[in-house]
């Protein structure tokens, strides 16, 4: 078994299959509160849009009273009175109520692409992560067939005991990286497993870019998750500021009152009813905080959506930079990998010789192990830089 399985084995009741990047983003959405606050918000809602949809604003109260007098007087009440819709204020109540539903559907997608941006980043980590592990490996085992060459050509007399021990202390060191690395792997694979609940890392985790929209900048400013949801935000705060308009004064109230009644003992009782309208008055104490605080949701929303969108300009155009930089980058990697292998590979030849010391091919070796990493962080650096430009562009795995 491999170190590396070992390490994956250290997370693991059983090894899990590999899974695609939708079904990460998807497991790391089921063990968030995503799902959870979705659904609680729909069921706020759904309340709200079940409250404004009823007859009456609110509840029925019934009232009861009794009256004793002298002689016998005698008097019963029976009351019953309901509040009234103010004019156009059930229209606004159920606007704003849907403007709660799509506010809330909103906010759990912008909410999914956030936890797209942890996800893309940790992935991106841990595969730097392996990528240091496949690289020390790789020297470990280069400085162990050296080590063994110099030790036979000592003992054969061709080189001295000090080279020995310097392609021993190369060898140490490459160990000691391997543990450093596997350290990191260790951490990084454990990070992502508390966001998703998986052990593998997807089988497509580097993203390719995906096609631009037509028209890029206003597309993505239309469909972009965290602009929609500060959208319905604003939406939101304007429905609130019009049923705030709309109720102007606390609500009307009809009643219908029952009575029947004796003036004297022994007497028969009269009934009678009376029906009566409670209108309450309106006025600037009452409505001037009501219509200021609403004005200032309504304000600070539309300040947050102006915000979000200079933030995702910026952010396209920076990481759309940043991919130009990293192409170009990797480009330039390759061609010193190339060159440095090229060099390592003369320098061997030199070394076996007998015209170029130790000293001299460990020099070379540097060299060129640190162009293929280079190489190598530059091939995940432009991966990662597609992967932000996506994140960016608002695009889901």
């Amino acid at each position: 078994m491999t170190k590396y399985a070992a390490i994956l084995l250290i997370f693991l009741p059983g090894l899990a299959a590999a899974a695609t990047l939708r079904e990460a983003l998807d497991a790391a959405a089921a063990r968030a509160p995503l799902a959870r606050g979705l659904e609680a918000g729909r069921e706020e809602a759904s309340a709200h849009h079940f409250a404004a949809d009823r007859l009456f604003p609110g509840m029925p109260a019934l009232g009861l009273g009794q009256r004793e007098g002298e002689g016998g007087k005698r008097e019963f009440e029976l009351e019953l009175s309901t509040p009234l819709w103010l004019p156009g204020q059930r229209q606004a109540s159920l606007a704003l109520a849907d403007a709660r539903i799509e506010e809330n559907a909103a906010a759990y997608a912008a909410r999914r692409w956030a936890l797209a941006g942890d996800l893309r980043n940790l992935l991106a980590a841990a595969q730097a992560a392996k990528a240091e592990v496949d690289l020390a490996r790789a020297r470990l085992e280069n400085d162990r067939q050296l080590a063994d060459e110099v030790a036979r050509r000592v003992a054969a007399g061709d080189l001295a005991r000090a080279d020995s021990l310097l392609a021993r202390g190369e060898l140490l060191a490459s160990e000691s990286a391997v543990l450093e690395a596997d350290s990191r792997l260790t951490r990084a694979l454990r990070d992502y497993r508390v966001l998703t609940g998986l052990a593998a890392l997807p089988t497509d985790a580097v993203e390719t870019l995906a096609a631009p929209p037509a028209g890029l900048a206003n597309e993505v400013i239309q469909q972009h998750p965290a602009l929609a949801a500060a959208r319905r935000n604003v939406e939101l705060a304007r429905a609130g500021l019009e049923l705030t308009r709309r109720t102007r004064r606390d609500a009307p109230e009809l009643g219908v009152q029952l009575q029947t009644a004796r003036d004297v003992s022994g007497a028969d009782y009269r009934n009678s009813v009376r029906f009566g309208l409670r209108i309450p008055f309106s006025g600037e104490a009452r409505n001037r905080p009501l219509l200021a605080a609403a004005n200032g949701d309504l304000i600070r929303a539309e300040a947050e959506l102006a915000q979000a969108t200079a933030e995702l300009e910026n952010e396209l155009q920076t990481t759309q930079a940043e991919l130009t930089n990293a192409e170009r980058a990797e480009e330039l990697a390759r061609a010193r990998r190339q060159g440095a292998t090229e060099r390592l590979r003369l320098m061997r030849r030199g070394f076996e010789l007998g015209e170029l010391s130790l000293a001299q091919l460990l020099l070379a070796r540097g060299q060129a192990n640190e162009a293929e990493a280079a190489t190598t962080r530059a091939g995940l650096s432009l991966a990662a830089a597609r992967a932000r430009l996506n994140q960016a562009r608002g695009v889901l795995p």
